[in-house]
C-alpha cells in the first residue's frame, strides 16, 4: 500500500520544487538587500516563480477531475487577497518586459551594535545601492562640516560605526516592508499547495518562509578605514573645485 505523503510528493513534485525556488529568491533579495540591481532582479524571479506554483499544480492535478475543480475554485479566492492581486499584476508587468518598479527609503546614521542610533532619513533612489546614499552624505561633509557627527573614521573601541538603514516597498503598499509582503503571498501559495496535498491525503504542515528578520539585513554598516577614505577623497575633489 502506497504511503498518502509519498503519493503526494510524488504528484506535486514540479510545484514543490518551485515553491522552494521562491524561497531561494527571497533569500537572494535579503542578501543582496543594498545592491538595488540584484535585489530588483531576484524580486522579479520570486513574483514569476510564485505565479508558476500555482500554474504548476493546476497541471500536476490534471487527471484528478474534483480535485482540479477544487483547486480552481480556491485558487480563484486566494486571488481576491489585495497582496496577492497586487504582486500577480507586478509580475505581468515583469513579463511585458517592463522593469518593475520599486520605492526606498532609508536612513544615514550610525550604529552601535544593533538597529540604528542616530541618523537623517531620506529617499533613496530605488536604481542606486545603499552606498550611494552615503557617499552623498559624505560629498556634503565634505564641502562644510560632518554636522550629525555620523561619519566614524577611525577604529575607536566603542563599536560604532557609520551604516546606512534601508526599507524596500512597492507603489500599493507603502508602509510594509516588500520581504514582509513576499512571505505574505509565499505562505499563501504554499498553504494551497499543502491542502492539495492533504486533499490527496498526505499529512503536511503548513510551512513558514525561511528568511532572516528584516532588522538583520536593513542594515549595511562600513569600515572606519573606507569611510576615512572615502571623506579625504571628496575634500580633494571640493578643494580643487575651489581653486
Amino acid at each position: 500500500m502506497s504511503c498518502p505523503n509519498s503519493v503526494a510528493v510524488k504528484t506535486l513534485n514540479s510545484s514543490l520544487d518551485r515553491l522552494n525556488e521562491a524561497q531561494w529568491y527571497v533569500q537572494l533579495m535579503q542578501e543582496h538587500y543594498h545592491c538595488a540591481e540584484k535585489f530588483r532582479w531576484a524580486l522579479s524571479s520570486f513574483l514569476r516563480s510564485t505565479k508558476e506554483v500555482s500554474q504548476i499544480i493546476s497541471m500536476e492535478i490534471q487527471q484528478h477531475k474534483d480535485l482540479n475543480l477544487w483547486y480552481k475554485k480556491e485558487n480563484k479566492e486566494r486571488h481576491k487577497d489585495p497582496i496577492i492581486s497586487y504582486l500577480v499584476k507586478q509580475r505581468d508587468v515583469v513579463v511585458h518586459q517592463k522593469m518593475l518598479e520599486t520605492a526606498s527609503k532609508g536612513t544615514v546614521g550610525f550604529t552601535r551594535g544593533k538597529g540604528i542610533k542616530l541618523g537623517i532619513g531620506q529617499d533613496i533612489n530605488p536604481n542606486y545601492d545603499s552606498k550611494e546614499a552615503i557617499l552623498n552624505y559624505i560629498s556634503y561633509a565634505a564641502k562644510d562640516v560632518d554636522f550629525f557627527g555620523i561619519l566614524y573614521t577611525e577604529e575607536d573601541g566603542g563599536g560604532e560605526y557609520t551604516c546606512v538603514q534601508r526599507e524596500w516597498r512597492l507603489s500599493n503598499f507603502p508602509d510594509t516592508e516588500i520581504t514582509t509582503l513576499c512571505a505574505h503571498a509565499w505562505e499563501s501559495v504554499a498553504k494551497l499547495l499543502i491542502d492539495v496535498a492533504k486533499q490527496l491525503g498526505a499529512d503536511f504542515f503548513y510551512p513558514k518562509l525561511d528568511i532572516r528578520p528584516i532588522e538583520e539585513v536593513e542594515l549595511e554598516i562600513y569600515n572606519p578605514a573606507w569611510i576615512k577614505e572615502q571623506l579625504e577623497s571628496a575634500k580633494k575633489y571640493h578643494a580643487a573645485q575651489n581653486t
